[in-house]
């Protein structure tokens, strides 16, 4: 399996939520955060096994702070839904896996 390389910051999401009508996925870590490195797999996982349903996007709130305020993140990892410009969900924390499955296709 080769590996997949997903667009990160804030210029990508912007770009995708005028261009695509596929659901996005924002995952949103801080560096030192070893929940973030646990999460950040699965969601490459999942991104894989759903063969393009929605774009995951990776945002480092230390690296994009304004965006993050924007999005009203306090914590890390988050992972927020969007369709377009309209906010779907807002998942705070480390969630099973099943969590992220389930909020993917109720949004797609």
């Amino acid at each position: 399996m080769s590996a997949q390389t997903f667009p990160q910051g804030g210029a990508a999401f912007e770009r995708l939520k005028s261009e695509s009508d596929k659901l996005i996925l924002l995952e949103i870590s801080a560096p030192h955060c070893s929940s973030c490195d646990t999460l950040r797999p699965v969601l490459h996982q999942l991104a894989t096994e759903q063969h393009g349903n929605f774009h995951l996007v990776e945002i480092d709130m230390t690296e994009e702070p304004d965006l993050a305020i924007e999005l009203g993140i306090r914590s890390v990892p988050t992972v927020v839904l969007y369709k377009g410009d309209r906010l779907i969900e807002k998942i705070v924390g480390l969630k099973p896996k099943k969590v992220y499955i389930q909020a993917i296709q109720k949004s797609i």
